[in-house]
C-alpha cells in the first residue's frame, strides 16, 4: 500500500503531497486540512468516482464529504495509486489530459478515466477469441455463463476469460474506503431515535447515515465483542446494546456507561464486522478515534485498531489532535525494529506489545497538517534515518507546554 496525493488550492491545503502508506496518521490544529486530505483520499479511492462520467456527477462526492465549496479557481488534484496508475483533475473535476498538461501537471491516464470503456474491449476479445476456437473445442457448446450484472453477457468458461474478469472486479472496485467521521459519538446518546430523525429527514451528514446504516447492519451478527482495553464486554440483546463488566451480572445499557465506552464502542462493533471481510480490501478512515479516552485508553485502542485494520490489504487512516497516539505509534514501531532482530528480542518485545501491533516503518507515515501555513504547512514527521517520528515532530505537537514551563522558571529565577 503505497498511494499518494498531490492538492493545491483546495479549501486550507494552499500546497501538499502526501503518501498514504498501510498505516497514515494526520495531527495538527483545528482547521488544519486533516480530514480535508483524508476525506480526498476516500473519494479517490472510491471506484465508483472513476465510473462517474462528468465533472457535475463527480461534485457529489465533495458534497457527500461536505466540502464542495473548498474549490479555488486553481484547485488541482493529483492521485497516485500503488499501481502506478494516476488520476489527475481541476476544479471541473474532469479527466481533461490538455488541459492538465497546460498547467504543468503529471501524467494522465487516459486508461482510468473511463473504467467502463475498459472492460467493454475487454469483453470484445474475449468474445472474439472464443469465437474462434474450433468448430470441435469442448468451449463452442458453452460460450456464455452468467450473466455479469449492469453488462451484456460475459464468456466465464474459458480459462482466460476467468482470469480477465477477475482482473476486471478488481478494476471496478480494487478497494471500498469507508470513512468514521468524529460525529459517531452521538450513536450512543440517542441510540433509539436514529430511525425517527432519519424518517423526519433531517439533515444529517451523509457520511454519518452511511455509519448509522452499516451498524444497524452489523448488530445482526456481531452479538458479543470483548473491549481489552476498558475490561468490558458489548452484549448486543432483544435490539439493545449493553456493557457487562466483570465484577457485576448487571447489564449496563451503553447509554448509562463512561463517555469514552459510548464513544469508542459503536466504532469497534463496526470494525470487528468489516475487518472479518477477507475477500475485498478495505480503506479505514477514522477522525478523531482518541475522543473521550483518557491516554492509556487511546494506547489500547491504537493496538486494536492496527491489528484489526491493516489485515492482508487494508489499510488505516487517523485524524487526531493527540500527542498521545503519536507517541503510541512510535512505541509500535520501534517494537517491530526490535523484535525483529532476533527470535530472542522478538519472543521478549511481543510480552510487551502484542506482535499484531506492530508496524512496519516502511508502511507508516505520520504528517503535521496545518495548510494555511502555505508550502511548509503539511509536512512530514519521519525521520528518514530512524524511520520513527521525529523528536522534533514530537515536540512540534507537544512540547509547547514544556517551553511555556521552563519559561516561566526563567522568570521566577530572575533571568
Amino acid at each position: 500500500m503505497n498511494e499518494q496525493l498531490t492538492v493545491k488550492n483546495f479549501g486550507p491545503i494552499t500546497e501538499a503531497t502526501v503518501d498514504f502508506k498501510r498505516v497514515t496518521v494526520f495531527i495538527g490544529p483545528t482547521g488544519g486540512g486533516k480530514s480535508t486530505l483524508a476525506k480526498l483520499a476516500a473519494i479517490f479511492r472510491d471506484g465508483t468516482f472513476l465510473d462517474s462520467f462528468s465533472g457535475v456527477s463527480r461534485i457529489n462526492f465533495f458534497r457527500k464529504f461536505t466540502i464542495e465549496k473548498y474549490f479555488h479557481l486553481s484547485s488541482l488534484f493529483n492521485w497516485r495509486t500503488s499501481d502506478g496508475d494516476e488520476i489527475v483533475t481541476d476544479k471541473e473535476l474532469k479527466f481533461d489530459s490538455s488541459i492538465l498538461e497546460e498547467k504543468g501537471s503529471a501524467r494522465y491516464k487516459e486508461s482510468l478515466s473511463n473504467p467502463f470503456s475498459r472492460i467493454s474491449k475487454l469483453i470484445a476479445e474475449i468474445k472474439k477469441e472464443i469465437n474462434e476456437l474450433p468448430s470441435d473445442s469442448p468451449y463452442r457448446d458453452k460460450l456464455y455463463g452468467k450473466p455479469m450484472s449492469g453488462f451484456t453477457e460475459v464468456p466465464v468458461n474459458e480459462p482466460r476469460a476467468q482470469e480477465i474478469i477477475r482482473l476486471i472486479d478488481g478494476q471496478i472496485s480494487p478497494c471500498v474506503p469507508f470513512y468514521i467521521l468524529s460525529e459517531r459519538i452521538f450513536v450512543s446518546a440517542i441510540e433509539y431515535s436514529w430511525a425517527g430523525l432519519i424518517s423526519e429527514k433531517i439533515g444529517l451528514p451523509r457520511t454519518l447515515v452511511e455509519f448509522i446504516n452499516n451498524l444497524l447492519q452489523t448488530k445482526r451478527e456481531i452479538l458479543e465483542l470483548n473491549i481489552p482495553f476498558f475490561n468490558v464486554r458489548y452484549v448486543h440483546q432483544n435490539g439493545q446494546d449493553f456493557i457487562k463488566i466483570p465484577e457485576s451480572d448487571t447489564l449496563f445499557h451503553l447509554y448509562e456507561t463512561a463517555s469514552g465506552i459510548q464513544s469508542v464502542t459503536p466504532l469497534l462493533v463496526l470494525l470487528e464486522h468489516l475487518s472479518r471481510n477477507t475477500e475485498q480490501a478495505q480503506s479505514f478512515i477514522i477522525e478523531e478515534p482518541e475522543l473521550n479516552l483518557y491516554p492509556t485508553a487511546q494506547q489500547g485502542l491504537m493496538n486494536w485498531l492496527v491489528e484489526k485494520c491493516t489485515k492482508g490489504d487494508n489499510d488505516l487512516t487517523i485524524t487526531t489532535h493527540s500527542p498521545y497516539i503519536l507517541s503510541h505509534f512510535n512505541l509500535l514501531l520501534y517494537a517491530y525494529q526490535v523484535g525483529n532482530q532476533s527470535d530472542e528480542k522478538k519472543a521478549r518485545v511481543k510480552v510487551l506489545i502484542p506482535e499484531e501491533s506492530w508496524i512496519n516503518p516502511d508502511e507508516f507515515a505520520a504528517y503535521y497538517v496545518n495548510g494555511p501555513e502555505g508550502t511548509n504547512g503539511v509536512r512530514s514527521l519521519i525521520n528518514p534515518e530512524t524511520k520513527l517520528i521525529s523528536q522534533n515532530g514530537l515536540d512540534d505537537v507537544s512540547g509547547i507546554q514544556a517551553i511555556l514551563f521552563d519559561q516561566l522558571l526563567d522568570i521566577n529565577s530572575g533571568f
